[in-house]
């Protein structure tokens, strides 16, 4: 029975790593459309402008990339790293959601597995990864 719930607890890490993973390219991809003026994005941000906004997403999703290494790699501080970035995620992509409401609702969705994932599974099963 501890060895499945092991098995289950290192699934779910995995998994919230590499959505974590996931959600940080995407915010570096959605990052540098904000910076190079891309049309696809309005310009329509709650406070700052595009640009400023751009460049925090940008440095945001290499954190997050960067914590999902780490937790791959079995380190216990980048569950509090993945953890703190999904979270702070969630928080700006209410900021960002009028500029592109789509793709803000699905990395608040990835945010909150990753968070579920990391909190329910990541203490003391990081080692089975």
């Amino acid at each position: 029975m501890a060895t499945q719930a092991r098995r289950s607890g290192a699934g779910w890490i995995r998994f919230a790593s590499a959505m974590l993973m996931l959600v940080g390219a995407f915010n570096v991809i959605d990052g540098i459309a904000a910076v190079s003026d891309s049309h696809y994005l309005a310009d329509n941000v709650m406070f700052s402008n595009l640009h400023a906004w751009g460049w925090f997403f940008v440095i945001w999703g290499v954190v997050q990339i960067f914590a999902a290494l780490a937790i791959l790699s079995g380190q216990t501080w980048g569950i509090l790293l993945g953890v703190a970035s999904a979270f702070f995620n969630l928080i700006a992509q209410l900021s960002w959601a009028h500029v592109y409401p789509v793709w803000a609702l699905s990395a608040m969705v990835l945010d909150v597995l990753v968070i579920y994932g990391l909190l329910v599974y990541g203490w003391g099963s990081v080692d089975d990864v």
